[in-house]
């Protein structure tokens, strides 16, 4: 038996800490990085300054003009749609006359030949220039045949400053227009439930924050007790999780006793068979469970000695929170890039074109048009036209705006994916340290800190090059799920049949593989990255040989790891989002949207244990790699003795 003492041992002289003659590696991917970082800030610049996000935002009538931003429409920030019957959400345009308003409106109105002349003029809606001063009952009536003014409206409520009408039970409603409007009924619905939802997340929000910050202190809690209870703490996370299928399969029973639906039986058989497949692994792999504890519990040291590492994660957190807030609002203005395009359409119901426009113009139907000067030269009986219009087709990128759409995409996943690798690498070379400090208290307390320092002045390169690889693989995912969208929109789905299908699901099943496996092989490199400072290539090469050299350990003791941290996530997810669903449903009382801020909570209290757990995982990792090498290196002898901990050796019968 080897017995350790608080004196420093002389070890194996071969042997290089992780503070040990460093370079800096991988240089000229690091070049690459910064090169096409600063191309990807440049693209930023430019749509900073030539895009417009409010022209995404701020909804546009027929003439292009947006409502509450162009002068000519400042104080009329709401749209209102002509005939909701021409909506077609599926090829999403509503091909109708669309004007700014005021404000929507808040009463029924339907034309009707028998009401005065003034009464009409005080209700209707028409197109901007249409004067209706002098107009009469058939001069209405032609007016709204040609589209220039809206033959009804309804009481309406404001969903993103457009006009959706509440109220289709009006009296003046016929059976012909009742099934006209059905489609367009349940459209707003739709949108009216969406609102619902939005005003629930709004209301709610700061109450399921408090929540989220209880789950983020159970975390904490429950990464204490993993140091000195770490298998008890275990079983309640499996029995936990246990319990939870096992609930939602009486659950799901119950349902099926009350519809007899074979869904909810299939439902309960699922949730029944993986709770007792759960329990039946762990009787099985017992002794592997207990093993992985010891290893845990490991981990929990490290994780407890540097404190500061369990809180690190919060910064690159934060950064992709950054990132992801640049990228969506640069994209967008992107998007918005573009001149508008106009058309010269006849409007609907015309028995005689009556506008006339200067023939130097050629503004023949079908043709481009510019609204402000079809508008002052072409007249019909002396006023503006409304057997023809120029209308509004939306808005036309130059052709180069694809390449920046492109590098846009690539820049944001690189950043982000770099982010990611440089906290691994840091943390792991934090518990790499813990790990190769003999006497554990002389580790130092800014090892987080120094642990960063080094990665960002030495790895850099080695961080550029393995996030690059990640990136590559998603961008890749990323378009070729786009072709796949593009090519079912325009019906190439039918023409490429099942073969096709079955060509890429198996691509789009192979890039996944291929992502995870990069994925797992970057996160040991960059940890025999932090311990001996070798280039990503050279640390892949090193980490894979001694991983397939131990690979019965790998297998089966780091997935089990693994499987163990999840459950813990798992638990504390679930039990945020029972407390949220007692509180909302039961001590709020609401019935109908309850589930919003219960479905919040439980993104957030996943996301926050994410964050968390990610540390015992990296610490898991680090150590089981280290203890590898530690075995390969070290006899147990008092010349070459073992870094890991006497219990943990007597458990790997190494001692």
């Amino acid at each position: 038996m080897v017995e350790y003492d608080d004196k420093p041992i002389q070890h194996d002289p071969e042997f290089k800490g992780p503070l040990k003659n460093r370079s800096c590696t991988d240089i000229p991917c690091l070049l690459i990085f910064v090169a096409f970082i600063v191309c990807w800030i440049a693209i930023g610049a430019f749509a900073l300054s030539s895009g417009d996000i409010e022209t995404l935002l701020a909804p546009t009538d027929s003439e292009g003009r947006k409502c509450g931003v162009d002068s000519a429409v400042s104080n009329k920030s709401h749209l209102l749609f002509f005939d909701l019957t021409k909506c077609d959400i599926t090829k999403k345009a509503c091909d109708t006359p669309q004007v700014c308003l005021e404000k929507c409106p808040t009463e029924n109105w339907v034309f009707k030949r028998t009401d005065p002349p003034e009464t009409i003029r005080n209700k209707i809606i028409c197109k901007p220039g249409v004067n209706v001063a002098k107009a009469d009952v058939v001069h209405f009536e032609a007016l709204i045949n040609v589209a220039a003014c809206a033959p009804m409206y309804f009481k309406s409520k404001s969903i993103v400053n457009r006009c959706v009408p509440t109220d289709f039970a009006a009296d003046f409603i016929t059976e012909a227009i009742s099934k006209k409007l059905k489609q367009a009924e349940e459209i707003i619905q739709y949108l009216a439930y969406a609102q619902g939802v939005f005003d629930k997340v709004v209301s709610s929000y700061q109450s399921a924050l408090r929540i989220v910050c209880v789950g983020a202190l159970m975390c904490i809690i429950y990464m204490f007790l993993l140091k000195w209870l770490a298998l008890p703490c275990v079983l309640i996370a499996i029995f936990g999780v246990c319990g939870l299928f096992a609930y939602l399969g009486y659950l799901s029973y119950q349902s099926y006793s009350e519809t007899d639906s074979s869904a909810w039986l299939t439902v309960t058989i699922i949730l029944g068979s993986t709770a007792g497949i759960i329990v039946l692994l762990t009787l099985c792999l017992w002794q592997r469970i207990y093993l992985a504890c010891q290893l845990i519990k490991e981990a929990s040291k490290a994780v407890m000695a540097v404190l500061s590492s369990l809180f690190f994660p919060i910064l690159p957190w934060l950064t992709h929170i950054a990132i992801l807030v640049y990228f969506f609002y640069i994209g967008f203005l992107l998007i918005s890039i573009g001149d508008q395009k106009f058309t010269v359409e006849q409007s609907p119901n015309v028995v005689t074109d009556g506008c006339i426009c200067p023939s130097h113009l050629n503004y023949n139907i079908n043709s481009s048009c510019d609204p402000a000067i079809f508008n002052s030269a072409c007249k019909e009986n002396g006023e503006i036209c409304v057997s023809r219009v120029c209308h509004f087709r939306g808005v036309d990128s130059p052709p180069y705006m694809k390449w920046m759409y492109l590098i846009h995409i690539f820049g944001g996943l690189w950043l982000y994916f770099f982010i990611s690798a440089l906290g691994e690498m840091a943390l792991a070379a934090t518990f790499a340290t813990w790990y190769w400090t003999m006497n554990k208290s002389d580790v130092p307390f800014f090892t987080v800190t120094v642990s960063l320092w080094r990665t960002i002045k030495y790895h850099l390169g080695t961080v550029a090059f393995g996030s690059l690889l990640i990136t590559i693989c998603r961008f890749f995912r990323i378009i070729l799920e786009y072709i796949h969208q593009q090519s079912m929109a325009q019906g190439g789905g039918q023409l490429l049949g099942n073969c096709g299908a079955v060509i890429y699901r198996c691509t789009q099943c192979l890039m996944a593989l291929l992502e995870r496996f990069l994925k797992f092989m970057n996160r040991n490199a960059y940890i025999v990255c932090a311990v001996y400072g070798k280039g990503l290539c050279a640390s892949a090469g090193d980490a894979l040989s001694l991983l397939m050299r131990n690979i019965l350990r790998v297998v089966v003791l780091n997935k089990i790891v693994d499987w163990l941290l999840f459950a813990g996530k798992l638990l504390v997810t679930c039990t945020m989002i029972a407390i949220s669903s007692w509180y909302y449903k039961e001590k709020e009382g609401d019935d109908e949207f309850w589930w919003v801020p219960t479905i919040l909570v439980g993104l957030g209290s996943y996301l926050v244990a994410s964050v968390f757990f990610s540390v015992h995982a990296t610490a898991v990792d680090t150590i089981f790699l280290c203890f590898l090498e530690d075995c390969e290196r070290h006899d147990g002898s008092a010349g070459k003795p073992y870094y890991m901990s006497r219990k943990l050796a007597k458990l790997l019968n190494l001692q």
